[in-house]
């Protein structure tokens, strides 16, 4: 395992390999997600903000003239307003989107990384709170040099909660964009939203990482892996096992149809 690698085996003995993420990559899709979230918080409350400019403008010249106040300008009031809301916005942004996206946010799914446990698996609601709490932390200036010096990239917030970012490498098996398009139609195995709410995180990532190394296995050990996985999967899922040659197009379909409820559930 080379240095950034993280690895972790499945019950079912497949080993899954993530590849740690680089500050840069990091820095710029957290770039992008402040730019979207700046963008639409302004929307909201800029307008707003304007309101609440001018009518304590009034209130204060009256005040200020009467003697109560100096000669503080609501400007700052609402400079201070907007921070607050951005700072509360942008822990309901990252907090529900890295627990709904499977630890993703716009930004990391434009440069094809997510957050992950440090163990490889996914992320549960107690890892994610904890890292979107640290972003106070992180966002002072001495810690900004902690990912860094980090063998992972990992900032404060990764450390405690025990997470990594990592690359979300693509299969090369027809292609994951060819999964994720495939029609209900042009599969050999359906799979209905019950049998597929029964596979875990794992069983997907475990999907993703076979398929992904398809090709470069040898085949007595692919067809090792693949009977393993498959085998338990239909299991899990309490689907008729599919026969050996047709094994391949089982995992396929299945990883077809889960991207295709995660796409119908995000929108």
């Amino acid at each position: 395992m080379t240095t950034g690698e993280i690895q972790f085996e499945t019950p079912e003995n497949i080993r899954v390999t993530y590849r740690a993420t680089g500050p840069g990559t990091r820095f710029v899709a957290w770039f992008v997600d402040y730019l979207l979230l700046v963008f639409c918080l302004a929307l909201l409350v800029i307008p707003a903000l304007i309101i609440f400019i001018v009518a304590v403008d009034a209130v204060m010249t009256d005040l200020t003239r009467e003697g109560e106040f100096g000669e503080e300008h609501p400007a700052l009031f609402a400079l201070g307003i907007f921070w607050l809301v951005m700072s509360f916005g942008s822990f309901f942004y990252f907090g529900i989107s890295e627990l709904f996206f499977r630890g993703q946010t716009l930004g990391k799914r434009l440069m094809g990384i997510r957050v992950v446990k440090s163990d490889g698996f996914a992320l549960d609601s107690q890892c994610i709170l904890i890292r979107t709490l640290f972003r106070v932390v992180d966002h002072l200036p001495p810690l900004w040099l902690v990912p860094v010096f980090s063998a992972r990239s990992q900032r404060l917030g990764d450390l405690v909660a025990g997470t990594v970012v990592v690359t979300d490498e693509k299969a090369d098996f027809g292609g994951i964009s060819e999964l994720a398009e495939r029609k209900y139609a042009d599969c050999r195995y359906h799979f209905d939203v019950t049998a597929l709410s029964k596979a875990r995180r794992q069983d997907i990532e475990a999907v993703e990482q076979v398929l992904r190394r398809f090709g470069s296995l040898n085949r007595n050990d692919r067809d090792s892996l693949v009977e393993r996985l498959v085998t338990a999967l239909a299991a899990r899922m309490m689907v008729d096992a599919p026969p050996p040659a047709d094994r391949g197009q089982f995992l396929e379909d299945f990883l077809s149809a889960e991207y295709r409820r995660q796409y119908r559930k995000l929108g």
